[in-house]
């Protein structure tokens, strides 16, 4: 029997001096993921870290998407499994025959496979942006006729933002300095409609 290992406590911040793989925890609280074996989960958690390189190296594609590389062995290697299992794992990730979260492209000639990793968070299909496009566009145009219809009723507002400027008053017949508007006082907009 081999002789068990001590292992010792981390003191204050020597918790923060080593490096840990994240494996995002949508992948084991998601309903979407719940079918996603434990391997699987550990492997794009693996493909996350590799996202680094990425960067320090420029992987970037003609339209600035970051990609890796990672091959079968590597994975065979990182989670200590046969070639079937890291197939599997692979398999289980890809947009073609799994969930989706990474994309395979072949180079050829015999190269490494690029593979793009893609966001645990979901996006929108191109139908749901489209109804969520019409609804945004109803609520803009609902919005510009309840604006235009306030500001056509209002007796005034209407015929100066038409350019014809304020409705002319006529004054009633009348005797002497009895005579007024037929539109009443309050209509008046300046001293110079009051008939004299």
């Amino acid at each position: 029997m081999e002789k068990k290992m001590t292992f010792h406590y981390f003191y204050g911040t020597e918790a923060d001096q080593f490096s840990f793989y994240r494996i995002p925890k949508a992948l084991f609280t998601d309903d979407y993921f719940k079918n996603l074996s434990s391997d699987a989960k550990i492997l794009y958690g693996l493909m996350l870290d590799r996202m680094s390189l990425s960067i320090k190296n420029q992987w970037f594609d003609d339209q600035n998407r970051a990609y890796i590389y990672f091959s079968i062995e590597d994975i065979m290697e990182l989670l200590n499994c046969g070639r079937n299992k890291a197939i599997k794992s692979m398999q289980e990730l890809d947009d073609e025959t799994g969930i989706g979260l990474i994309e395979k492209r072949r180079q050829g000639f015999g190269k490494v496979n690029i593979i793009y990793v893609k966001s645990f968070m979901p996006g929108h299909t191109k139908t749901e942006k489209q109804e969520i496009e019409q609804v945004e566009f109803t609520k803009q145009t609902s919005g510009e006729e309840m604006q235009s219809t306030e500001v056509s009723n209002h007796p005034r507002r209407s015929r100066w933002s038409s350019g014809r400027g304020w409705p002319r008053h006529s004054p009633r017949r009348g005797r002497g300095r009895k005579a007024r508007c037929a539109c009443g006082p309050s209509q008046y907009p300046s001293s110079r409609h009051r008939p004299r």
